[in-house]
């Protein structure tokens, strides 16, 4: 019962060559393919970044416009609250000349008075 097989080394070479072949191309497909998914990523990630960039642009412009009628507000307050100052400032100037000068004429009458009655008490 024992048989003889005869084989041909260089056919078994050949097989194993074309297998190896085969096995090669799919492997090349597969890396192709996860290649092309990968640069498909990237791509959507680039648009997806790119919308966000704009969308913070957007709200950090409408933040800064927001903040600039806010500051040109306290400004203005600003600026009415110092004008009312200036102008409470001028009238308490303007009566404090007054009575100060009021203030002088009485002063001066009085010092009239009492110096005729001393350096002349009979007249």
């Amino acid at each position: 019962m024992s048989q003889t097989v005869e084989v041909n080394l260089a056919d078994i070479l050949n097989r194993l060559e074309n297998k190896i072949d085969n096995l090669e191309q799919k492997v090349e497909q597969k890396i192709d393919n996860l290649e092309q998914k990968v640069e498909q990523k990237i791509e959507s990630l680039d648009v997806k970044i790119n919308s966000l960039d704009q969308k913070i642009d957007s709200k950090i412009e409408k933040l800064e416009a927001k903040m600039d009628k806010r500051f040109n507000e306290v400004d203005n307050r600003f600026n009415e609250v110092d004008n009312r100052f200036n102008e409470v400032n001028s009238r308490f100037n303007t009566l404090t000349l007054g009575f100060l000068g009021i203030m002088g004429v009485l002063i001066g009458g009085l010092l009239t008075i009492l110096t005729k009655f001393v350096f002349f008490p009979n007249i």
